[in-house]
């Protein structure tokens, strides 16, 4: 089953995302984190979030970039939460720390859709392995700002991953305000 999951920061997607991996009882659970600990606050969520974690059943596998990596420590039975899409195209498209603000990799144009099939490869790469595979991602659409050309990139294809990956999904689920609603489910 290949389950994507969106919505707005603190909407409930995660824990949903979760309980729906642990319902997928005996098989190797796996939480993917994509987080890129940066810094010291950045560090305590990341801690936070392994406590809230813990004694869960997940074997945690932490991937910031070139998540098809971790595919020869899967087995076929794997059921994988990917937490979560936003976060990796950031850390894919953006290299930290080279001055105050953050320089992209690929700052032109043309590498948008470098990076888009480089990750939505990885993604459909790793569904084929695994058993099951559910994809989180944040909505970073709705709010209606104007921002720098960067930020629009990073938008642009985010929103196009969303698109790609709902399409390809078994099942297309949106959080909001602790509620999720089948946007969409697959029934080949």
């Amino acid at each position: 089953m290949f389950v994507f999951v969106s919505g707005a920061a603190r909407s409930g997607k995660s824990a949903w995302a979760e309980e729906y991996v642990l319902s997928k009882a005996g098989a190797p659970l796996v939480y993917l984190a994509t987080a890129r600990v940066y810094d010291q606050e950045m560090a305590q969520r990341v801690l936070r979030h392994q406590k809230a974690r813990a004694n869960r059943g997940f074997d945690t596998l932490e991937r910031d970039s070139d998540i098809s990596g971790i595919i020869p420590r899967l087995s076929s039975s794997s059921t994988v939460l990917l937490e979560c899409l936003g976060t990796l195209l950031a850390n894919e498209m953006f290299e930290y720390g080279k001055s105050k603000n953050s320089h992209t990799l690929f700052g032109e144009a043309v590498h948008e859709k470098a990076i888009h099939e480089k990750i939505f490869g990885e993604i459909m790469l790793l569904k084929t392995k695994i058993a099951n595979l559910v994809v989180v991602s944040n909505d970073v659409f709705s709010d209606g700002v104007s921002y720098a050309e960067e930020t629009e990139r990073y938008r642009r294809t985010l929103g196009a991953l969303h698109v790609q990956i709902a399409e390809e999904a078994d099942l297309a689920v949106e959080c909001a305000w602790g509620r999720a609603r089948v946007a969409g489910y697959r029934q080949d």
